[in-house]
């Protein structure tokens, strides 16, 4: 069985609630999705539950709704078996950061101006696949359909063993952050 993180971008790009995302981001989107909805793709989460909040915050589970909402319907009718969805134990230290997060000391930096920290709420996305490839020996990419500042820390996830699926990395890659003249 394969094993993902589903980033809430993919989710809500295959939806068509993403206006910034082409036909073909949209498509890869919708494939991850339906991957999941038919079983195919176990869904990692939290048992805190910080990643269904998430998911809660951003979309309505609606079985008959967007892909959105039938995603987020599927993770809780799904929850306890699994095979479908399998949530992990992420433990917070004293100073509320995750311990399976790999850069606690917040030393990765981009030079992407917009990116220049890794951001805090997707934290807990990296916490996941570190603790299920810790937990398990193997891989759980991130996917993300959307968000340009996980290409800028993709060399800083690879390090740390964490992979990134990135679905529409073209079209997100955009000019590079500062160009220098000769």
């Amino acid at each position: 069985m394969t094993h993902k993180v589903i980033d809430t971008n993919v989710p809500l790009t295959a939806a068509g609630m993403n206006t910034e995302a082409s036909a073909a981001c949209e498509i890869s989107c919708r494939e991850v999705i339906s991957s999941v909805l038919k079983g195919e793709i176990t869904v990692l989460t939290d048992d805190a539950g910080a990643v269904i909040l998430e998911y809660r915050n951003n979309m309505y589970p609606d079985p008959k709704g967007s892909l959105a909402g039938q995603f987020l319907m599927y993770l809780l009718m799904n929850r306890r078996r699994q095979n479908r969805v399998q949530s992990l134990a992420l433990r917070i230290d004293a100073r509320g950061n995750y311990e399976d997060y790999p850069d606690n000391a917040d030393l990765w930096t981009s030079d992407d101006p917009r990116c220049q920290r890794f951001d805090a709420d997707d934290k807990k996305w990296v916490a996941l696949a570190a603790k299920f490839k810790k937990a398990s020996g193997r891989d759980a990419p991130i996917v993300n359909a959307a968000d340009r500042c996980w290409l800028a820390f993709e060399p800083q996830l690879a390090s740390a063993g964490i992979q990134l699926e990135a679905l529409c990395r073209d079209e997100r890659q955009g000019p590079p952050p500062h160009s220098s003249a000769s």
